[in-house]
């Protein structure tokens, strides 16, 4: 959108683009080799997947960014938005203009549009949204598809293009170009402007000039990865939320080239709520990999519990190659019943030798009979992005117990709608054990603000303190959209780009070729009815069970035998050389936990080991607990910890714990609930070399304080928290009585 708009204003452009450009049936389609073309770790392609501790972010790589992989949805942030924390001069009222010019690009037509009729998986949703009672929120977004013929054609900017055909490959790159990706309308433009546009040229410095404008450090990866420079009077930023927040990191904290850029810099990161959830064995066909891969939404909208809820509900689809591939997350298959004791680095290892296995097993009818979903939702957006102070690493700080209530309504609501489809829910696996979210919409980290201590970039993009270096992306963003963010992220854009342009010499009533003939477009938003106490609440009831524990104790490096925990321990007090945690342990859905044999829970806080972390502890972000297991006979149980963690030394260890529940012969209940067998390993699993060992204890005074802190979560009615919470009792104290009692009762 930069290129175009300047070049269109007369001034010499050069793009820097770190991926492809994908011509018609270039897009990867090897479906029994993930590294032939895929990733972007791997070969540079398509996908960029970063699996961070906390978050997992999807980004692609192309010419044409996030429009190659995203769901071409776009839908207008509702007025509300822009009272969390955007700086003035925006509202809904002011970016309109600005959204249709961006309609008028891309050219956005709902669903209805298509003359090959509504696909079966959007009247499905319709009639689900139907039974639910939810018609009044239901509506079909604007989608940047061409609905022209099948054959090939050009687009107002004079770009080859075909129809859609329904093929359902949308968010893997269309290989028909039957997407409006900006490679055929705004990078387009900009070519035909003369704007020089390089791709596998990935930028990794920018530094000022004596000159007063900017030098642009990249890799020619096309070239073998060599250095080249680039000067420039101006420098666009448009790397995405994460990239460009990373490379600024990086030109602050490592280079030095940029020191000045605002502290609140990483700050203000955004998931923008997304949930990714499934349902399986529905009643009848959904057809996932019929249509474009979204048509329909769903708005929720309402106070759950004190906290006000909003996202939208959309369908989704996926090529029918993989369908097979997803059955791996059937609960009716039971493929995954035995990870919930697994930290994520294990998890991972799972789910990649199976999938291997599941590729192109699936019935046609399985593959047919199984929905894919995507919520989006206004999250608290107080994430941080940051470099690891030892490893400079990129990292991504994300406050998950903060933003549960809003997880936790979209979780709700999709077991609603796999209900009424007849089907069986399904949750993105690392979120379902780990409370790992994934992120397609990533926001934030270079926040707009009137000023630096509260953002990096001005209100119209220009970064503080560094005049004429703008960032354009969703990176800018103040705060979650709720809804599919790229129409926003691109209208905010518009209006910033033709600010840019009217200040220059001889420009100042510029507005683009193309803003007169935009045409006034109705947002699907605004048919939505939300009574006055808003939406209906979800049938599905969930209510969780949260509690707060520290354990303290002795460790003892480099013991042998490894498994001698009162060696070790005696050691470790001799020497004074301690280890402790501090942890919150949630199970977000009580019944699940209960009707789970792995009893699981998920464990965040800060766990501190003389001699591994830094003296103030090291967080650990998704740890797993799992209360009274089975364990090596009937009168015996464990409770499991495995606390993932970076030590001083910049390396993943795991702290990982056993407490043996059984009677030894004292009746010591006490002992065997309090005291926790250690060891800690190098690396993320449990398969890790032991490098310590030892014993932690629950301390009385804690223990007394560890009883205040259980609640139970996700209602407000006292009575439903009370039986909550006498549920978990009675299961907590069951166990026991299996343990201690029974087994001594004639």
């Amino acid at each position: 959108m930069a290129a175009c708009r300047i070049a269109q204003a007369g001034l010499q452009v050069s793009v820097l683009e770190r991926g492809r450009r994908y011509d018609i049936h270039e897009f990867p389609r090897d479906w029994n080799n993930p590294l032939n073309g895929w990733l972007w770790d791997t070969g540079q392609g398509l996908f960029d997947v970063k699996p961070f501790q906390q978050m997992t972010v999807v980004q692609s790589a192309g010419l044409g960014g996030g429009s190659l992989i995203y769901a071409n949805v776009h839908l207008r942030a509702p007025e509300a938005v822009f009272a969390q924390g955007w700086p003035a001069g925006y509202s809904r009222g002011a970016l309109d203009p600005y959204y249709d010019l961006v309609a008028y690009m891309l050219d956005i037509n709902p669903i209805t549009k298509s003359s090959r009729g509504l696909p079966s998986k959007t009247q499905f949703m319709r009639k689900v949204a139907d039974q639910l009672h939810r018609l009044d929120q239901f509506c079909y977004p604007n989608i940047a598809v061409d609905f022209g013929p099948e054959t090939p054609h050009p687009n107002k900017f004079g770009a080859e293009q075909r129809g859609c055909n329904y093929c359902g490959e949308c968010d893997i790159g269309c290989n028909l170009h039957a997407k409006n990706t900006l490679d055929f309308n705004y990078l387009k433009i900009a070519s035909d402007f003369g704007a020089d546009i390089s791709t596998q040229c990935e930028a990794t410095r920018i530094e000022p000039t004596a000159a007063g404008g900017y030098k642009v450090t990249y890799l020619d990866h096309a070239a073998g990865g060599q250095g080249r420079e680039l000067e420039a009077r101006y420098v666009f930023l448009c790397a995405g939320a994460v990239n460009s927040t990373e490379l600024l990191l990086k030109c602050r904290d490592e280079f030095g080239t940029l020191p000045a850029l605002s502290a609140r810099l990483g700050h203000g990161y955004s998931g923008n709520g997304d949930l990714l959830a499934f349902a399986f064995n529905t009643r009848q066909p959904f057809k996932p990999s019929e249509g474009p891969t979204i048509t329909t939404g769903i708005v929720y909208d309402r106070n759950d519990g004190g906290v006000d809820n909003w996202f939208i509900f959309e369908e989704g689809g996926h090529p029918r190659e993989i369908g097979s591939l997803l059955q791996l997350l059937n609960p009716s298959g039971h493929s995954l019943d035995d990870v919930a004791h697994l930290v994520r680095a294990e998890v991972l290892k799972v789910l990649r030798a199976r999938a291997a296995a599941k590729v192109g097993s699936a019935s046609p009818s399985q593959a047919d009979n199984a929905a894919v979903f995507l919520a989006m939702g206004r999250d608290l957006a107080n994430g941080v992005i940051k470099l690891h102070p030892i490893t400079r690493g990129l990292d991504i700080e994300w406050n998950v117990p903060a933003n549960l209530p809003l997880y936790e309504a979209e979780t709700r609501l999709a077991t609603d709608i796999a209900n009424a489809m007849g089907g069986n829910v399904a949750m993105n696996p690392l979120w379902k054990f780990l409370h790992i979210p994934v992120s397609v919409h990533n926001l934030g980290g270079c926040v707009m603000a009137e000023t630096s201590d509260r953002g990096v970039t001005g209100p119209n993009g220009e970064v503080h303190n560094y005049p004429g270096l703008f960032v354009l992306d969703g990176a800018a963003l103040p705060a979650a959209t709720g809804v599919n963010p790229s129409h926003t992220i691109a209208a905010v854009a518009e209006r910033n780009l033709e600010l840019f342009i009217q200040r220059l010499p001889g420009k100042p009533g510029w507005h683009s070729p193309q803003f007169a003939l935009k045409t006034p477009v109705v947002d699907p938003l605004s048919s939505i009815v939300v009574p006055a106490g808003g939406t209906m609440p979800s049938q599905t009831q969930s209510v969780g069970i949260q509690f707060t524990e520290t354990m303290k104790g002795y460790v003892a490096k480099g013991w042998s035998p490894p498994d001698d925990y009162a060696g070790a321990d005696a050691s470790g007090k001799a020497s004074d050389v301690r280890m402790e945690f501090v942890l919150t342990i949630t199970m977000p859905d009580l019944q699940a936990f209960l009707a789970s044999a792995d009893h699981p829970g998920v464990a965040v806080g800060k766990v501190t080991v003389a001699g591994f972390t830094p003296p103030a502890g090291a967080p650990v972000s998704n740890g797993a607990f799992n209360l009274f297991v089975a364990s090596d006979g009937p009168n015996s149980r464990k409770m499991l910890y495995a606390l993932p963690f970076t030590g001083a030394d910049g390396k993943p260890y795991l702290l990982d714990g056993f407490k043996d529940v059984r009677d030894h012969g004292n009746f010591d209940v006490w002992g065997s609930t309090s005291t926790l067998y250690t060891v800690i390993r190098e690396g993320s699993t449990r398969s890790g070399n032991i490098v310590a060992t030892g014993i932690m204890k629950i301390l009385i005074p804690d223990f007394m304080r560890q009883l205040t802190t259980f609640r139970a979560l996700g209602t407000n009615d006292p009575i439903e928290k009370d039986k909550a919470l006498s549920e978990f009792g009675t299961m907590f104290f069951g166990s026991l009585w299996e343990v201690f009692v029974k087994p001594h009762l004639p």
